[in-house]
C-alpha cells in the first residue's frame, strides 16, 4: 500500500512537471508570436516611411526649358546671358559706308529686322537676341578690325550674314582661333573651315551658272574681267570649269585692280577679243563703267556678274551706267528678286517697308537676302533645343543634309559634315535688267551648274 501512494504521488509529480513545462512552450510560442507582430509593425512603419520619403525626394527631369536662355547648356559659351530674360548676341560687319554702302546699309537693315521680328514674337527658347554691328567701309583691315573687336570686346556668340567676299577670308585665322560660327557670309570661297557655313552659293557657282546661261543663249566666245584678287579669281575658275562642260572659246581674261576706276584696258582688250559674252567679278561702280565702256564703243556681248557685282534686283549697279549701258545686263540671283509674287516676300517687303531702324535707305534687294539667311539661322537655333554650345550647334548643323531648311526665298540650306558639307546651299538663277522699266525679271530659275 504505502508502494502504490509513493507510486501515485510520484505520477502527480510527473503530471505537474509536465504541466508546467507545456505552459512554458506555450508562453514562448505565444511572446515569439507577439515579437514577430511587433517586428512585422516596425516594418511596415519603416517601409511606409521609406515610401514617403522617396515621394517626396525630388525627380531629376533634366534640362528645364523654364530655367530660361540656354537652360541646356553645360557651362559658359561667349554671347549666352543664361536664365530667364537671357540674352543671345550675334554680330555682324558690314559696308555700311564707303564704296560700297547702298549695298552694306541693306545688309544690316535685312539682319536687324528679323532680329526685331524674332524677338517682337517672344524669341527663342526663353532667349531674346541681340545683333552688335560694325561698319568696315569695305576695306579688308577694317574688316579684320571689326571681327576681332566683336569676338574679344562685344563677346558675340557667333556671325550671321557678314559681307565683303574679298575681305571675309583674311577674318578666318580670328574666327578659328575663337571657334565662333560664321553663318551665311555672303559669297566668298569655300575654304572647308570648321566655323565656317555657306547659305548661298559660292561667287564660281554663280559665275559657271551666268555661263551656263551664256552658252543656252548662243555664245561661242567667252571673255572675264574680274578683280586682281579672291574675287576675280573665282570668275576665272568659272570659266575654266565649264570650258571643258560647253566647249567655248575663251578669248581673253582681263585683270582690274581692287578699287581702281582704271578699267578702259580690260574693256578695250575684251572688245579686240570680239567676245559673245563676258563674265565680270568687279565691285557696283566698277561693273557700271565696264557696261558704258562698251556701250559706247558699240559693243554689245551678253555681260553678267554675280549677285554681290550685279545687285540683281536693285538699283546699286545698273543705276552707275547710262540707262542705254545697263539694258540687258544679267545678274546671278541668290535670294528671290524683290518684287516675287510669294507669301513670304510679300510678309518681308511689308515688315521693309515699316521698317525704320539702321540701314533703311540700303537697296531692299539685299535686305531681303540677309532676312532670309538669318530665318535659317534662328531655325537652326531653334533645333539646339537650349544647348548653345559649339559642339552641339556643329553636330547639329551637319545633320541638315538630311532634313533641309527651307526658307522659300533662297534654296534649301542643307549643309554636311567637311569636306565640302559647310557649302550648305547649291544653285542660283539669272535675272535680266530692263531699263525702261527700271525692273528686273528673271530669266533662268534656280539650278545647279552645268557639269
Amino acid at each position: 500500500m504505502k508502494k502504490f501512494k509513493f507510486i501515485f504521488a510520484l505520477l502527480l509529480t510527473f503530471s505537474l512537471i509536465a504541466t508546467a513545462c507545456g505552459d512554458d512552450d506555450d508562453s514562448s510560442s505565444s511572446s515569439d508570436d507577439t515579437s514577430a507582430a511587433e517586428a512585422g509593425e516596425d516594418d511596415g512603419a519603416s517601409s511606409a516611411d521609406a515610401a514617403e520619403e522617396e515621394e517626396e525626394a525630388p525627380v531629376d527631369t533634366g534640362p528645364n526649358p523654364d530655367d530660361g536662355c540656354g537652360y541646356a547648356t553645360e557651362g559658359d559659351v561667349p554671347g549666352i546671358e543664361k536664365g530667364v530674360g537671357g540674352v543671345f548676341k550675334i554680330g555682324t560687319s558690314q559696308p555700311f559706308t564707303g564704296r560700297a554702302a547702298v549695298a552694306g546699309e541693306a545688309l544690316l537693315g535685312g539682319l536687324q529686322m528679323a532680329v526685331d521680328e524674332l524677338n517682337a514674337n517672344g524669341g527663342i527658347d526663353g532667349c531674346t537676341f541681340e545683333l552688335a554691328w560694325e561698319d568696315d567701309r569695305f576695306e579688308i583691315e577694317q574688316m579684320v578690325t571689326n571681327v576681332r573687336k566683336l569676338i574679344d570686346v562685344d563677346n558675340v556668340w557667333g556671325f550671321v550674314g557678314t559681307a565683303g567676299s574679298q575681305a571675309i577670308p583674311s577674318t578666318y585665322p580670328a574666327i578659328e582661333a575663337a571657334g565662333t560660327p560664321l553663318w551665311g557670309p555672303v559669297s566668298p570661297a569655300n575654304q572647308d573651315i570648321k566655323e565656317v557655313y555657306l547659305t548661298n552659293p559660292t561667287r564660281t557657282e554663280q559665275g559657271r551658272i551666268c555661263i551656263d546661261y551664256f552658252v543656252s543663249q548662243g555664245a561661242e566666245k567667252i571673255a572675264v574681267i574680274g578683280q586682281d584678287n579672291e574675287l576675280g579669281a573665282e570668275a576665272f575658275a568659272a570659266i575654266d570649269i565649264q570650258q571643258p562642260v560647253h566647249g567655248y572659246e575663251i578669248v581673253a581674261e582681263e585683270e582690274i585692280e581692287v578699287l581702281s576706276d582704271v578699267v578702259a584696258p580690260a574693256v578695250l582688250a575684251v572688245i579686240d577679243s570680239g567676245a559673245d559674252a563676258v563674265l565680270t567679278a568687279l565691285d557696283n561702280a566698277q561693273n557700271g563703267l565696264v557696261l558704258d565702256g562698251f556701250h559706247e564703243a558699240g559693243f554689245n556681248p551678253l555681260v553678267c556678274s554675280d549677285a554681290g557685282s550685279s545687285g540683281a534686283g536693285g538699283s546699286n549697279t545698273v543705276s552707275l551706267a547710262t540707262p542705254e549701258a545697263a539694258d540687258g545686263y544679267l545678274g546671278a540671283l541668290q535670294v528671290a528678286l524683290p518684287d516675287t509674287d510669294s507669301e513670304f516676300v510679300n510678309a518681308w517687303r511689308d515688315l521693309w517697308a515699316a521698317y525704320d531702324g539702321p540701314g533703311k535707305d540700303g537697296a531692299p534687294n539685299f535686305s531681303l537676302q540677309t532676312y532670309s539667311i538669318a530665318q535659317a539661322f534662328f531655325q537652326l537655333i531653334d533645333q539646339l533645343d537650349g544647348n548653345y554650345t559649339y559642339e552641339n550647334f556643329h553636330a547639329v548643323a551637319e545633320t541638315l543634309v538630311d532634313n533641309p531648311i527651307l526658307v522659300p526665298s533662297i534654296p534649301p540650306v542643307a549643309c554636311a559634315p567637311l569636306p565640302g558639307g559647310h557649302q550648305c546651299a547649291a544653285g542660283a538663277g539669272v535675272a535680266a535688267y530692263d531699263s525702261a522699266t527700271e525692273s528686273w525679271t528673271q530669266v533662268k530659275a534656280f539650278e545647279s551648274a552645268a557639269s
